[in-house]
């Protein structure tokens, strides 16, 4: 889950990340959202924050981010790990 900036806001289906410099994956599917109470209205809060009760994520959220940063949308990305480098 990410707020809209520009380098999230272009991402698509089917891209790939290096998290962390070192960990490649897949987009499988993203979920753009107006806001925090829309993205936990369509997703699973424990995929989320599985170590958090949902209840205590949207306070959270806003904890993370301001309402500037949410106004920018909200993006949910579902990836799967690829077991190959990617070159950058």
């Amino acid at each position: 889950m990410r707020v809209g900036y520009s380098n999230i806001a272009c991402l698509e289906a089917g891209d790939r990340l290096l998290l962390n410099d070192q960990h490649p994956y897949e987009i499988r599917r993203i979920g753009r959202y107006a806001s925090f109470e829309e993205l936990l209205g369509h997703e699973d809060p424990k995929a989320i924050a599985p170590d958090m009760e949902p209840d205590d994520l949207l306070t959270a959220l806003r904890a993370l981010y301001t309402a500037e940063k949410e106004s920018l949308g909200v993006i949910a990305l579902e990836i799967s790990p690829l077991n190959r480098k990617i070159n950058t």
